[in-house]
């Protein structure tokens, strides 16, 4: 049988054909169903299937990332405790209002113990930021290396934050030995505590 004869088979002579053309006909009619049921039912089953262990591969990265985040719980809770104890403890290192004034004493005091002449001492304007208030001072000394080196040091021992910046230093004219010091001391104030203590 060839593809001619195929063509010219009539569907109503198929139940009077040969067993082998009955047999082709099935085979071609099993094909067809087999084809038909893969496509409808098993590729679209096995693309849903793809798609879920896909997922599946997601939920489990997802899964152990959070088990291991919930495994550091009790070590961020103890981190963030003395986290909180650090800034508590700098926040205390910040001058309230009444320490404030008090901070012009002690820097007038260092000068004058360090052999220093203290030529200028005030404040300047605030600046404010989110959390703090910046309050820079400019002081002028005059004295020698040693005793503006010991004058520095002993500001950095304050303790409170005290930070200086802005230096300029002049040899004086009328004697070699002594040298003349210009810097800004910033402090802080935490805002929140200034905002509390008005009230």
């Amino acid at each position: 049988m060839n593809f001619q004869q195929i063509r010219e088979l009539d569907i109503n002579e198929l139940a009077n054909g040969s067993l082998l053309v009955k047999l082709v006909f099935i085979l071609f009619f099993c094909f067809f169903l087999a084809g038909a049921g893969y496509y409808y039912l098993i590729a679209n089953s096995l693309t849903v299937f793809t798609s879920e262990k896909n997922k599946e591969s997601e939920f489990k990265l997802e899964f152990e990332s959070k088990s291991m985040l919930a495994n550091s719980l009790i070590t961020y809770r103890e981190q963030n405790i003395k986290l909180g104890e650090m800034v508590d403890t700098q926040l205390k290192q910040l001058p309230n209002t009444h320490e404030v004034a008090g901070l012009i004493d002690d820097i007038s005091f260092i000068a004058t113990d360090n052999g220093l002449q203290l030529k200028r001492i005030n404040w300047e304007p605030e600046i404010k930021h989110e959390f703090s208030t910046e309050l820079p001072m400019r002081i002028e000394v005059v004295g020698n290396y040693h005793e503006l080196g010991k004058f520095t040091a002993d500001m950095a021992a304050l303790p409170r934050i005290v930070i200086l910046d802005s230096f300029s230093l002049v040899q004086s004219k009328e004697d070699s030995d002594l040298i003349s010091m210009s810097m800004v001391a910033k402090t802080y104030k935490y805002n929140d505590k200034s905002v509390e203590q008005e009230k």
